[in-house]
């Protein structure tokens, strides 16, 4: 049974339906591979503050209107959000942050394969975001 399933295994990577990087991922269902490739598509708006301010803030905002925090890794300004309301509780709607050149700021991006759910959760964080940081609730 062992090696029936080992050669599966192989196979399976080997024929193309992932990458053997990215094989214990999408096993796992932790691969960012869709959301990655929808940054094409993605819905962004840019801050002028830091890169940890940003992040700190979404997730706060996030935490604070349950939403799960599906993945979260501020070094690579990561968040992966699911449990959107009015949406499938699987739906993954991906958020960016990417520093801009020059000490400009930074870009926040939400990327998913659902265009109603990345439409909603832009619209709700944009307004949330802006709400926070007007508040003074963040520091550059």
């Amino acid at each position: 049974m062992k090696k029936y399933f080992l050669v599966v295994l192989i196979v399976t990577s080997l024929a193309g339906c992932a990458s053997l990087k990215d094989f214990p991922k999408v096993l796992l269902g932790t691969s960012t591979r869709d959301l990655e490739s929808a940054r094409s598509n993605s819905i962004y708006q840019d801050y002028p503050y830091s890169k940890a301010a940003c992040f700190d803030a979404i997730l706060r905002i996030v935490n604070k209107n349950k939403y799960y925090v599906f993945i979260q890794d501020p070094a690579r300004g990561l968040i992966v959000l699911m449990s959107i309301p009015d949406f499938v509780d699987t739906t993954e709607v991906g958020v960016f942050i990417t520093e801009l050149p020059k000490d400009q700021g930074v870009r926040v991006e939400f990327s998913s394969q659902s265009t109603p759910a990345k439409r909603a959760v832009a619209k709700f964080l944009f307004g949330e975001l802006s709400d926070f940081f007007n508040k003074g609730s963040a520091t550059n």
